[in-house]
């Protein structure tokens, strides 16, 4: 059997541009794994390469965000026109069905690995289902094939493995919440992951031959597994990264084991720096007093933090939005690699709330749900008063006198191996601050910008009608 499993992207800007970066979507390896060994199977990753259309597959599996929907609905059109099953996966999948049930053969709305092996079996007897729904009792994860990942296409990718699923936490605005239940996998198998499985970069003289990353939403979300997780790594002498919430890094005693374990690198959302705001979305674990102490004592044991940043909230005012910028200057080790649009995801406790108080925007489609958009009006501003700051808070923050800063406080916080190089490296991240804003056509609001061209003129050509969300 020939499959192939692709991760959806569409860009912020909205225009044919790739995101060559080292952490990729790992769903791929992942879905790859749980297929038989006897398929030839390959692997399309649209940040990087494009899905050839002129191929021939028995199935093709489609990952993908909300905002990605229309896109993969087009390709699966194609495909399915030539006679390729195809099958939707992933949040947006779980929540509608029925809708994407009309684009694709069929649907897995549970967990991959207590759906793929039986559907592809169905498949290969003649008796495919619809809807794949089963639901896995703990974290039952098959080797991922990193063998097929190929490096060439992405000479700064960087393996990665999942250690955990779900999160403890209940923010209001993710998709996580009340839908996924953190669970963890044994600590011998992700270090025998690690020793004998993962496939290295090469690269650039073998300077990353020994780093990858962890694709969990929140790897810290048991302090005790994480501890365990970071003796068992420790000898292997690895370097890796991970994202976390933001009350791990404020432990620093969990931050010297995560260093001392080859971390030299976490992603936290702190999301606002506006205490109101904070409250709107739920989450509490930020404590935005200890914000310069809990950075300067990562640095100063190796890790580098990244913060993201989201903007559009119900705290948010106008005065607090002109004067972000000047906020994060007054935290000397502060650094943002991302700034978004807080997203009302469907399905999130956020987005259940804004319909019942009629706050959606009613000409949003699907593909304004990418974090990127306002789909809504905030209580304290308006949609237009949002998508003015936005594209000048990501040019303000992404400026070069910003990276300059960066190197001069940080390059000389540790001498930990690989700390340096990636201080160096990590002023690509905030440069690309700027990225989502390069489309001077872009409007940032829901129902007002065009998608992308291509996906437009297909789906007019195949009759494909956009999904209507507000």
């Amino acid at each position: 059997m020939r499959i192939a499993v692709v991760a959806i992207y569409t860009d912020p800007t909205r225009l044919p541009r790739k995101e060559r970066s080292p952490m990729q979507s790992a769903v791929p390896e992942m879905i790859a794994g749980l297929c038989p060994p006897s398929a030839e199977i390959e692997l399309f990753h649209e940040k990087e390469v494009n899905v050839p259309l002129d191929r021939e597959w028995d199935l093709v599996f489609f990952s993908y965000m909300h905002s990605g929907y229309e896109h993969a609905k087009v390709l699966s059109t194609i495909f399915r026109r030539r006679g390729t099953r195809t099958v939707a996966g992933g949040r947006h999948a779980e929540l509608f069905a029925e809708d994407c049930l009309s684009w694709f053969d069929a649907v897995v709305t549970g967990d991959a690995e207590a759906n793929v092996p039986q559907l592809v079996q169905d498949l290969e007897e003649g008796r495919l289902r619809r809807v794949y729904d089963a639901r896995g009792t703990h974290l039952d994860v098959r080797p991922w094939r990193w063998d097929l990942l190929d490096f060439r296409r992405n000479r700064t990718r960087l393996p990665t493995l999942e250690a955990s699923r779900g999160c403890p936490y209940s923010c209001s605005f993710c998709v996580l919440t009340g839908r996924e239940r953190y669970r963890y996998r044994p600590v011998k198998d992700i270090i025998e992951d690690v020793r004998t499985r993962l496939a290295w970069n090469r690269n650039f003289g073998r300077a990353l031959s020994d780093w990858f990353g962890f694709f969990d939403n929140n790897l810290g979300g048991s302090r005790a597994f994480l501890k365990e997780l970071c003796e068992g790594l420790a000898p292997l002498r690895k370097t890796w990264g991970c994202a976390a919430s933001f009350d791990v890094v404020r432990d620093r005693e969990t931050v010297r084991l995560m260093a001392r374990a080859g971390c030299r690198y976490v992603y936290t959302g702190l999301e606002s720096l506006d205490p109101d705001a904070l409250r709107s979305m739920n989450k509490p674990q930020n404590r935005l007093r200890e914000v310069d102490a809990v950075i300067r004592h990562c640095y100063e044991e190796g890790v580098v933090l990244s913060f993201g940043l989201l903007v559009g909230s119900d705290g948010d005012t106008n005065e607090y939005l002109e004067r972000l910028p000047r906020y994060l200057a007054e935290l000397r080790y502060f650094s943002v690699t991302f700034v978004g649009i807080i997203c009302p995801y469907p399905g999130t406790p956020f987005f259940a709330g804004l319909a019942r108080e009629g706050r959606l925007l009613p000409e949003a489609t699907i593909r304004d749900f990418d974090g990127y958009t306002i789909c809504h009006r905030p209580k304290r501003i308006s949609p237009d008063e949002v998508a003015d700051h936005y594209p000048r808070i990501c040019r303000e923050l992404s400026g070069l006198g910003r990276v300059a800063r960066h190197w001069w406080d940080r390059l000389g916080a540790s001498d930990l191996p690989g700390f340096r190089p990636l201080v160096l490296t990590s002023a690509h991240e905030i440069r690309s601050v700027r990225n989502p804003v390069g489309n001077p056509a872009r409007r940032y609001i829901a129902g007002r910008d065009e998608i992308e061209r291509w996906d437009a003129e297909m789906m007019r050509r195949l009759e494909i009608p956009p999904q209507r969300v507000g």
